[in-house]
């Protein structure tokens, strides 16, 4: 990998890494305003914001995987592994 190659890499997980950790702060920011888990609303958004931690989560381990930070101990990075990638 080039250096040139390795900034990109290093620039997606960091990309990444910060979109998950928004989508993470954008469920926290849900739970903090919830006042009544009775709206039926309530449970449409929900579900919506765990698609899109999911897909965060996902589009994240892939690039870490990409820069070849894999540790399949400790965060199911081996292809090889089960699914339940987070």
């Amino acid at each position: 990998m080039t250096a040139g190659m390795a900034d990109e890499t290093i620039t997606a997980v960091r990309a990444a890494a910060a979109a998950y950790a928004e989508a993470v702060r954008a469920t926290q920011r849900f739970f903090d305003r919830v006042e009544d888990n009775t709206d039926p609303g309530l449970l449409a958004e929900y579900a919506n914001l765990v698609e899109q931690e999911k897909r965060a989560a996902s589009a994240r381990l892939d690039a870490i995987e990409e820069a070849g930070f894999e540790v399949p101990s400790i965060d199911d990075s081996d292809p090889d592994a089960a699914p339940g990638r987070y």
